[in-house]
């Protein structure tokens, strides 16, 4: 679908446009905010939503469904107003808005990770909710390793689905003492023992998981300049993802991440731990990496 009126630049309206993945209750995210100051521009006040400053809180809540609901027994009369914005609903309101200014899109489309991701990148909130799939939010400042251990064997039908983040934490507390360069808190030969289901001590797994072996494999040192789209676009797709590990300024996290093409343009897809959230960034910032690793889904 191509929009007209310059209200729905957000790559995650383009998303909801296909009907794959529809903007509904429980997202929170800058779309969510520019949907709600589209409807209020078209006359459906939403003063439960607005803060003090006039801005709308960008919460798809009770108030936002109802609406929605309003705008669409208004719109798209042979329709069930259902609440949820897809293509219909977004055309409909792309129509309505051509006539009137969009916000300016630069403060709806970027914005930056949280304070404690390396870098600070800009990035597009695709909200915690995608494809079927909830992103992971961290436990605890340095558990993005966990976060993402326990996304990643979910989408990529490999490693412990069913080892809680709690046994995983046990086994961190029990081979944090592995010799071996840091990353996010975690030392890099105790994540690969993990990985190649080497965590065997008293205590540590039960007895019935330790079948459950990590179904991918670790490059360390990882040249990062091998990290380019067409490599991500190669080694993942549907039911595959890169657990990726990488230190920037001397600071280190870990994502999950996979190939996204948004209308010709490629971004790196992105389940970011520290706010439990899926992202679109662009590559250039996971390139300035100076150390890294990944696994791989087979």
């Amino acid at each position: 679908m191509q929009f007209q009126s310059g209200w729905f630049d957000l790559p995650r309206f383009a998303v909801a446009a296909t009907g794959k993945n529809v903007i509904k209750a429980g997202e929170s995210n800058s779309a969510v905010r520019v949907l709600q100051t589209a409807l209020v521009a078209i006359g459906y006040p939403m003063p439960g939503s607005t803060k003090q400053n006039g801005l709308l809180d960008g919460v798809f809540g009770e108030e936002t469904f109802r609406r929605v609901q309003d705008f669409q027994r208004a719109s798209l009369p042979n329709e069930t107003p259902d609440g949820k914005v897809g293509p219909s609903t977004l055309a409909a309101l792309d129509k309505k808005l051509l006539k009137i200014t969009p916000p300016k899109s630069d403060d709806n489309v970027w914005g930056e990770a949280p304070s404690g991701v390396p870098g600070r990148p800009r990035e597009f909130d695709l909200g915690a909710f995608y494809g079927g799939f909830s992103a992971v939010k961290q436990p605890h400042d340095m558990a993005c390793w966990a976060a993402c251990l326990s996304y990643w064997a979910k989408v990529s039908g490999g490693g412990r689905p069913k080892k809680s983040v709690a046994n995983i934490i046990s086994m961190y507390n029990h081979l944090s003492a592995s010799e071996g360069p840091l990353m996010a808190g975690m030392p890099t030969g105790g994540l690969k023992k993990i990985l190649r289901d080497q965590a065997t001590a008293n205590k540590i797994s039960e007895t019935e998981e330790e079948t459950y072996r990590w179904n991918g494999f670790v490059w360390d040192p990882f040249i990062i300049g091998r990290f380019d789209y067409a490599f991500l676009e190669e080694s993942t797709g549907p039911g595959r993802a890169l657990y990726l590990g990488y230190t920037i300024n001397g600071s280190s996290h870990i994502n999950v991440v996979s190939y996204f093409n948004m209308e010709g343009r490629p971004y790196v897809f992105v389940m970011e731990p520290w706010d439990g959230k899926f992202k679109l960034r662009d590559i250039e910032y996971y390139q300035q990496s100076t150390r890294t690793f990944f696994a791989l889904s087979m």
